[in-house]
């Protein structure tokens, strides 16, 4: 994938902004140090070239739109996919002093009417994919914005699901192709969870792009312990062994493969002391609402559910997550795991595997009546790398992980340096 040639000297350049971006990251914002790629990916975004961001939740990449739109005169529209994460975004910028508002399908009319009034005011404004599909008055006052100067940029949250390739695929974010057709003079930023780098490539030309740069935010969770492990005949008595071993009394998650295994999962886990919930589409929201709350509140230790336990999940504190079947996807597999350990102290990623798994998962998607044929194929393509990682018993899990996300460097594998977090492989080879 080719970067702009300017991006290969940002980091050198002297910008005009560059004193009050220091002051806003130090004074507005409270923090001390940038990640790596971050000021990089600021700089660019605030000198209105279009820009792709990809890491993981917690790696910084909300900073690299919101202290730009702080600085910038007018309006930053962020296209965000779930209430739940704009909601939680808004509350943090309230909480720094910045002007945020989103525009939902439950608001009525005249809730709309006076956001469109303040607009001027706005520094972000947030919407999902859906309302910018069906909201002919927001398009109408975006344009008035952009003809006043006022529209800064558009930020694609979440760009991942843009993509037929990624794992959170949403059909209505294929209405922002047209952003860059019907806004070609505002700049774009675009965030996107971990993915291979032809899935980059595939949110770039779904997006329309033109020169985008392309920075990487903190891939190496360094705290997180990787480990396959065989999935016995038992394996529903090794993961309770396994976890009152470890975690008798912390939080953790369980992937679970259908519905019916959640339930079954969380009443063997509460028969054997552990306090559990299921959590599964086949729920009210409500219902999944107080699940999570509990889960939250520490009244809950372990969730067990599908993969509809996703987006906005942001506890601190969980130690593990135990995969009980093989993700479909690289990508699903790190984003599932990058939801421990976020308050950066050691936690453990368990993946059970079977040498069946390949053949009933490629089975279920062939026979899926839901998809066409280049879906499926799709599918099982993204499942290959998924079955090789955990057959691949001899190279560190820690540098699997980053040479598929295209993320090695001479630092990458951290495993010798790592004893607490060290993966299975290099625990076994000595290293």
């Amino acid at each position: 994938m080719d970067e702009n040639p300017a991006g290969k000297n940002i980091k050198q350049r002297k910008f005009p902004h560059s004193e009050e971006m220091e002051d806003a990251f130090k004074n507005k914002f409270g923090l001390k140090e940038y990640r790596v790629n971050q000021r990089e990916a600021i700089n660019a975004t605030i000198s209105k070239e279009n820009v792709l961001v990809v890491g993981d939740n917690g790696a910084g990449k909300s900073l690299c739109y919101q202290l730009p739109a702080y600085l910038s005169a007018g309006v930053t529209v962020v296209i965000s996919p779930t209430k739940s994460l704009i909601l939680d975004q808004i509350q943090k910028l309230t909480e720094l002093g910045i002007v945020a508002r989103t525009l939902s399908g439950d608001q009525g009319y005249s809730d709309a009417e006076s956001i469109y009034e303040e607009l001027s005011k706005i520094k972000l404004l947030y919407v999902t994919p859906e309302k910018m599909k069906m909201n002919r008055p927001l398009i109408k006052n975006l344009s008035s914005l952009l003809v006043q100067g006022l529209l800064a940029r558009f930020v694609i949250d979440e760009a991942q699901c843009i993509s037929q390739w990624g794992y959170d695929f949403r059909p209505a974010y294929g209405i922002l192709k047209k952003l860059q057709q019907d806004f070609p003079e505002v700049p774009m930023i675009a965030l996107s969870g971990p993915v291979a780098p032809h899935i980059q490539e595939d949110i770039l030309n779904q997006l329309q792009m033109t020169n985008p740069q392309v920075f990487t935010v903190n891939i190496n969770q360094t705290n997180l312990k990787y480990a396959v492990l065989t999935r016995t005949k038992s394996w529903v008595m090794d993961c309770i062994n396994w976890i009152k071993e470890h975690y008798p009394h912390d939080a953790g998650i369980m992937y679970c493969w259908k519905r019916v295994d959640c339930v079954s999962m969380a009443e063997s886990l509460n028969k054997a002391g552990l306090l559990a919930c299921s959590y599964h589409a086949g729920m009210f929201d409500q219902d999944r609402e107080i699940v999570q709350n509990k889960w939250n509140e520490n009244k809950c230790q372990v969730i067990c559910a599908t993969v509809a336990f996703g987006m906005g999940i942001n506890k601190p504190d969980v130690r593990y997550v135990i995969h009980t079947f093989l993700p479909k996807s690289m990508e699903r597999y790190y984003r599932e795991t990058g939801r421990s350990g976020r308050d950066g102290n050691v936690s453990h990623c368990v993946l059970l595997f079977s040498d069946n798994d390949e053949a009933d998962l490629s089975y279920v998607i062939r026979k899926d009546e839901n998809m066409n044929e280049t879906s499926k194929n799709r599918e099982l393509d993204n499942l290959q790398p998924m079955v090789e990682y955990c057959q691949n018993t001899k190279v560190c899990r820690r540098r699997q992980l980053l040479t598929y996300f295209g993320g090695v460097d001479a630092e990458a594998n951290l495993c010798e340096r790592n004893a607490e977090a060290i993966c299975d492989n290099c625990e076994r080879l000595n290293v």
